[in-house]
């Protein structure tokens, strides 16, 4: 363990025995909290690009899925327009003919 901290010591330039300034501390921090946001960000984007990778046959899915019923909502509605009107028509010519035969033509 002690040999492993005075490696890293050494590697880094750190003399604990030292007293550094409160400048020279404040830049250590900085580049440390630096490179942490640098990790971070490349973290999310790598998880982000796997997530999308995985997620690409349910996206296709849910993609066909919604078109799919986007174009048959258009022809049912067609359909039922028709069949209402369809309808309509016929009742409305049965209706016409009925009051018609009843009404004495003179």
């Amino acid at each position: 363990m002690n040999e492993n901290k005075k490696n890293l010591e050494n590697e880094l330039g750190i003399d604990l025995t030292k007293t550094y300034q409160g400048t020279e501390v404040q830049a250590i921090i900085d580049i440390i909290l630096e490179e942490a946001d640098k990790s971070i960000d490349k973290a999310y984007k790598e998880g982000y690009k796997q997530a999308t990778v995985e997620l690409a046959p349910e996206v296709e899915y849910w993609k066909t899925m919604y078109e799919t019923r986007k174009k048959n909502s258009y022809s049912d509605n067609i359909k039922f327009t028709l069949i209402g009107l369809g309808s309509g028509l016929v009742l409305g010519t049965y209706t016409g003919i009925t009051i018609g035969l009843k009404i004495p033509v003179n």
